[in-house]
């Protein structure tokens, strides 16, 4: 459409108000977009720019994006297509619906999401491109998954993965607060399962001596959770019988403590093995929950195996040999202490630490995998673009940052994005520096501004050069700042006044 009057018009027959047609012919509407099932065409016939609401789109035979906004308030939902690209989808978004499409991978879906994502009933073999957090659910289930590289790594309420072709879960998610299903598989190792399900997990595969339901319809079987975590990841103890346990307790001075059924141990109050634990490579016990500080300071394990789930307070654990932190406390309310240990990387960090999370003096290369910190965060990891205080000890450098800002920092940072995706981007950066040095030299002139630029310029969403390069062409004219009756009676017919 090329006249304010056929927006208009469209716009006033399919029932969308609140709505300004911009000087680029675009559309910003306060309010709800519904086409839902209304649409003729197979591409939008009008540019949307910004939606203050909802813009739904479902239920048509779209084969493409373009037209649809750079950003959603509400949800964005544009399931039931023909969609085999995501490119034009917003950046930012609420909710994301592009289930039933034909997406074969997730290249250009929104960054930004506040809510849930569902890219169910598509043909998609990879999850490259998605939010590290989802903040409601996340379902991928009915696709051609191979593996879960790419894909989030901590969702708020439930993650669908099932009827895949997954034969692990590696590359999932750490985090799930809810379920976590992954049925109509042919999973044949768990060993990447989550370090936190809140909820139930579901999976064709019987586990002996776990509590489950089975569905006789679907053939599937529910466990709790944390079940099959502890199942999956049952550390090898050195000490069995409940006898031995005591002594070992004893031994090492840990009081007011309690062994469960399961030969776990729960302390009413601090534990202390600073430098108690000679010859051993990691614990010979299996903690629970520990009220007090839990220190295993100056020793030489190399696993966390067997440390507490939950310490009430501090979590101590530096100068050990430590590589991973496989087996670490998934709540700690005090401060998470790692320091001068070997750790390349930050995965199986605490779904929560309260207090501050120090890490320096290891050699791990970047902070992807720490989750949830309420204070600040110690490491040697300098990040250009966040605020931090710099400390020195011995010209060994350390970097506070608010846990905060790290947590926002990392969910922008740690995309996966697509090859696809990657190769946008570097075209983009690229045509930017280029036609930003040919303003400044002022190589451009209203003759060699073609349609051609500015359809590139509007791929690559370079608006703010779009828009200074049609003043360029379209130089606006200069108006007196009082008209005459008889210019204003001309110009009225002419020009905008």
């Amino acid at each position: 459409m090329h006249s304010i009057r056929e927006i208009e018009d469209w716009l006033d027959s399919h029932n969308i108000s609140g709505y300004i047609v911009n000087t680029d012919l675009s559309v910003t509407v306060n309010g709800n977009v519904n086409l839902n099932g209304l649409l003729a065409e197979k591409v939008l016939p009008i540019k949307f720019k910004d939606v203050n609401g909802y813009f739904d789109i479902s239920n048509n035979s779209l084969i493409s994006l373009e037209g649809s906004p750079h950003s959603v308030a509400r949800d964005f939902n544009c399931s039931n297509n023909q969609l085999e690209s995501l490119f034009d989808a917003p950046y930012k978004v609420f909710d994301f619906d592009c289930s039933n499409n034909l997406l074969k991978n997730l290249s250009y879906c929104p960054k930004e999401i506040q809510g849930y994502f569902n890219c169910s009933y598509n043909n998609l073999d990879s999850l490259l491109g998605v939010p590290r957090t989802i903040k409601d659910y996340f379902d991928c289930s009915h696709n051609k998954l191979s593996n879960l590289k790419g894909g989030p790594q901590s969702v708020e309420k439930y993650f669908n993965c099932s009827n895949n072709s997954l034969t692990s879960l590696n590359g999932g998610p750490s985090i799930v607060n809810e379920d976590y299903i992954c049925y109509k598989n042919p999973i044949n190792n768990f060993d990447e399962i989550a370090d936190n399900i809140g909820f139930n997990f579901t999976t064709d595969t019987k586990f002996n001596h776990i509590k489950s339901t089975h569905n006789n319809e679907h053939n599937y079987y529910t466990y709790k959770g944390k079940d099959v975590i502890e199942h999956v990841r049952k550390p090898i103890v050195d000490l069995t019988e409940k006898d031995d346990i005591i002594k070992w307790l004893n031994k090492n001075n840990v009081k007011n403590f309690e062994i469960t059924q399961d030969n776990e141990i729960n302390v009413k109050g601090p534990v202390n093995l600073a430098a108690k634990l000679e010859n051993l490579s990691k614990l010979p016990v299996v903690f629970n929950k520990v009220e007090g500080n839990f220190d295993i300071s100056d020793n030489e394990l190399t696993s966390l195996e067997g440390c507490p789930k939950v310490v009430l307070k501090d979590f101590i654990c530096l100068k050990n040999e430590i590589k991973t932190l496989k087996g670490s406390p998934k709540q700690v309310d005090g401060n998470f202490i790692i320091i001068h240990n070997h750790i390349n990387s930050f995965k199986h960090s605490p779904k929560i630490v309260k207090g501050d999370y120090i890490c320096s003096h290891n050699p791990a290369k970047n902070l992807d995998g720490i989750n949830t910190v309420e204070g600040d965060i110690f490491t040697n990891v300098f990040i250009e673009t966040v605020k931090a205080q710099k400390y020195v000890y011995r010209n060994v450098a350390t970097y506070k940052y608010a846990g905060e800002s790290i947590m926002h920092y990392l969910d922008k940072e740690y995309v996966n994005l697509t090859p696809e995706e990657q190769k946008y981007t570097k075209t983009r950066n690229e045509l930017k520096v280029i036609i930003e040095e040919m303003i400044q030299l002022n190589q451009l002139n209203k003759e060699n501004i073609t349609d051609t630029l500015i359809r590139n310029l509007i791929k690559y969403n370079l608006h703010d050069l779009k828009a200074q390069i049609l003043e360029i062409r379209n130089p606006k004219k200069k108006q007196k700042e009082e008209l005459s009756k008889e210019e204003l009676a001309r110009a009225a017919f002419n020009i905008d006044l």
